[in-house]
């Protein structure tokens, strides 16, 4: 339980951030309809763009998930 206390969090930032991405930079353009990303950050924001912001809103969930747990792992602990 203390390792899922410990990697929720962190996941729930990771997606957060990864979710928020759509909101703060363009989608990338590309040359044709069928070119590809000509890098690693490109390719995250496709993938961040795809989400359609649910990336967002799981990793706000899962945040908040963990820290109900937190809190109910100091309270059988007291």
């Amino acid at each position: 339980m203390k390792v899922v206390s410990i990697i929720l969090p962190i996941l729930g930032v990771i997606l957060s951030v990864f979710g928020i991405l759509p909101f703060i930079f363009n989608y990338p353009h590309s040359d044709s309809p069928d070119s590809g990303p000509s890098n690693l950050w490109e390719l995250i924001l496709m993938i961040s763009y795809d989400g359609k912001g649910w990336y967002l809103f799981v990793g706000i969930a899962l945040f908040v998930l963990s820290f109900f747990l937190i809190f109910r792992l100091r309270k059988l602990q007291v």
